[in-house]
């Protein structure tokens, strides 16, 4: 009401496609990300030989194991890690659509950041840090990786795929305190857990996050998905590997922790809004303009049409 328009948050990022709300190309907004901040990345346009797409690879660099994910996607769709060229190709064949291949990395912290900047950078700060931890057992010496599965809340949800995935392996008993990772997507459709960070804010996160954020053209607002070596590394900004960026669409992650005030969460979601309503605003003023209504809508029955059919 205040932007007197329903699609005012398009204007935060004029550099993304409708600012990141959705339907933007992941490839393109990776390549405005310095090279030593992200793993290497493929993308595979649709229709590709199994020729093609094996020539691309090896002049890639890549090797497996590595994550494929659509080009254009969200929460978690269809990302996948792929450990063979056999498992490429039917993966690619199962989903005839582009698709990014991207390095698999192998650090172990995997960090959701906010940040934000105004157009005029007198305002830009870290707003929301969110560790994910991933869906995962202990062994007690005397249960096995069914029990185990079987025993825990979140991975119950997950009982088929992991059934499937843990077969061969279903009634092995893993000693007393050994972790088993069962899902290294970090989504929470996959079972991971949101872990509220925001104390770790500090002056040396927000030197390193805040320069990053600046280095994409026309983008002001959104969340960067990251996997680092330690809060150590991330502070002195090594060992950091962006894994995709999200815009408009993203929330600060860390209200998902479970127990975390509802008001809180209300109230953080809010300041994130009023964030994107001024940067907007700025924009506005700079001549951008925001997406039409009948594009949006079109736009959307498109993007709709295009998941059910993948």
């Amino acid at each position: 009401m205040r932007a007197r328009d329903f699609f005012f948050f398009t204007l935060t990022n004029p550099g993304i496609e409708t600012g990141g709300f959705f339907g933007e190309s992941k490839s393109a907004i990776l390549d405005n990300i310095p090279d030593e901040f992200k793993p290497k990345t493929l993308l595979v346009k649709a229709g590709k030989t199994k020729e093609n797409i094996d020539q691309l690879f090896h002049s890639s660099g890549l090797s497996y194991p590595v994550i494929a994910k659509p080009e254009v996607g969200a929460r978690g769709w269809l990302i996948s890690k792929i450990h063979s060229r056999e498992e490429l190709h039917t993966y690619l064949s199962n989903h005839p659509i582009d698709m990014i291949l991207q390095a698999y990395v192998d650090l172990p912290l995997e960090l959701s950041i906010m940040v934000y900047q105004t157009p005029d950078q007198r305002e830009s700060a870290v707003t929301s840090i969110c560790e994910k931890h991933f869906l995962q057992i202990t062994g007690d010496g005397q249960s096995s990786i069914g029990k185990l599965i079987i025993g825990q809340d979140r991975a119950l949800l997950q009982y088929e795929k992991l059934r499937a995935t843990f077969g061969p392996r279903w009634d092995e008993i893993p000693t007393t305190s050994e972790t088993i990772i069962l899902e290294n997507i970090g989504n929470h459709c996959r079972g991971t857990m949101f872990l509220n960070r925001n104390h770790e804010i500090d002056a040396a996160i927000a030197g390193q996050m805040i320069p990053l954020l600046r280095s994409m053209p026309d983008v002001y607002y959104g969340r960067f998905d990251m996997r680092v070596g330690s809060w150590e590394s991330l502070r002195s900004g090594q060992d950091i590997r962006i894994l995709e960026f999200n815009g408009t669409s993203s929330d600060p992650a860390h209200i998902y922790q479970p127990g975390y005030s509802l008001w809180k969460a209300y109230k953080a979601m809010a300041f994130h809004w009023n964030v994107m309503y001024r940067i907007s605003k700025q924009n506005k003023r700079l001549g951008h303009r925001p997406v039409t209504f009948k594009k949006i809508i079109s736009a959307l029955i498109l993007y709709f049409r295009y998941k059910r059919t993948n």
